[in-house]
């Protein structure tokens, strides 16, 4: 199952002033209709002592400019018990101080502090195994995944796990986010944000349709997958462990609010990584879940990224391969791409032939969002996304 669910955990309720204006942080930091409750209140609780403990996962490698407000987020989550896991990957900013500081203020609001981590001589081990040494100094049966330099909505842990109990535990659930800043990659954004409840898994061969800092899901489910892969700095860990998850049957969901605040900087950490890894990680994909039981396939786009796939692809299944679709008239007048590796030439065709049987399915690779005559020759075609055409980009 994937799918967006709706909750009424906290709806609406954070950053809320009493005349219903918002803060600049607006629903990520606490506000009157987000209680934080203190040790007196937890003894008094009565029922929440029933309630499972969830660990927030946050790997730290100089985040100092944003840790205060990430961690002050945390705090003010409303869901108790709590606990805060943060491996320090060989920080050098001061990071460090800022949790220790901080120590006292997470002991009154309840929320249990695990640190670990700190300096070392061969220098930061990565964010695969920064997560991984977090989730194992950890002791909740929920896993709420966060990067230092973002932040949460106060409800943000209770209402992803109201989802991920009414669902099961072989969800990994995500949510929408907001950037900071607001302009922050506007096409992935509006592409992450949009993703219905039956694209989150149709569309994996773009991207992560879960955005990485929202992940929540049970401990279960990440010890099953035996955690992130450990290849180091540029390592795209969390596309890699993405589609170790759904081969394994796991399913995807979506609480249909921000509730992060996903930020875009020069030094985030993902703009490290390999952009050739991410390919390679997702021609993979393709390969070994989608292909093999596909007997001939088009690609549409006969431009740099359609060959490029075409390229990456083995010779098997580039012997798959009927045509290229286009709309490109000089493309079309061509009408042949000539593969030197086989000795053979693939023919170019008409978009329009997307809609006949022998050219089904097509692999698009057109990125989404970006071209406006592109989304208009498909629409036209009245065709099924994952019955007859894939997105690539």
């Amino acid at each position: 199952m994937a799918g967006s669910v709706s909750s009424d955990v906290g709806q609406g309720t954070c950053g809320e002033g009493q005349d219903g204006s918002r803060a600049p942080s607006d629903e990520l930091m606490p506000g009157p209709g987000c209680p934080i409750a203190g040790p007196a209140e937890l003894a008094e609780a009565g029922p929440l002592a029933s309630a499972p403990l969830v660990s927030v996962i946050v790997p730290c490698h100089n985040a100092a400019r944003w840790l205060d407000e990430c961690l002050a987020s945390v705090r003010a989550q409303t869901h108790r018990p709590l606990e805060l896991s943060l491996w320090d990957d060989s920080s050098s900013d001061g990071s460090a101080s800022i949790v220790e500081a901080a120590r006292s203020l997470f002991q009154e609001a309840g929320v249990s502090l695990a640190f670990g981590g700190g300096s070392s001589s061969s220098g930061p081990l990565g964010c695969g195994a920064a997560k991984n040494r977090a989730v194992r100094q950890s002791s909740g049966e929920y896993l709420c995944f966060l990067d230092a330099d973002d932040t949460v909505r106060c409800d943000r842990v209770a209402a992803q796990l109201h989802v991920l109990l009414s669902l099961g535990p072989d969800h990994l659930v995500g949510s929408r986010v907001r950037r900071e800043p607001e302009d922050a990659q506007p096409r992935y954004t509006a592409w992450l944000n949009g993703v219905s409840d039956a694209q989150l898994k149709l569309q994996r061969l773009c991207e992560c349709t879960v955005a990485m800092p929202t992940w929540f899901c049970a401990r279960s489910l990440f010890d099953g997958l035996d955690g992130f892969c450990e290849a180091g700095p540029g390592t795209p860990e969390d596309l890699e462990f993405f589609y170790r998850h759904l081969r394994a049957g796991g399913s995807l969901a979506k609480v249909p609010e921000p509730l992060v605040m996903y930020r875009y900087h020069e030094q985030q950490q993902s703009r490290g990584v390999s952009a050739e890894a991410i390919w390679a990680l997702r021609i993979a994909e393709l390969e070994l879940s989608f292909l093999p039981r596909l007997q001939s396939f088009s690609i549409w786009s006969a431009g740099r990224d359609g060959k490029r796939l075409y390229r990456s692809l083995s010779q098997e299944n580039r012997r798959k391969v009927v045509a290229f679709l286009d709309v490109d008239p000089g493309k079309l007048a061509a009408g042949l791409y000539y593969d030197r590796e086989q000795k053979v030439h693939v023919p170019i065709v008409s978009f329009t032939c997307a809609a006949q049987a022998e050219y089904q399915p097509t692999i698009i690779c057109v990125k989404q969002g970006m071209y406006a005559a592109f989304e208009e020759n498909l629409a036209s075609l009245q065709l099924t996304e994952g019955q007859h055409y894939w997105h690539f980009q």
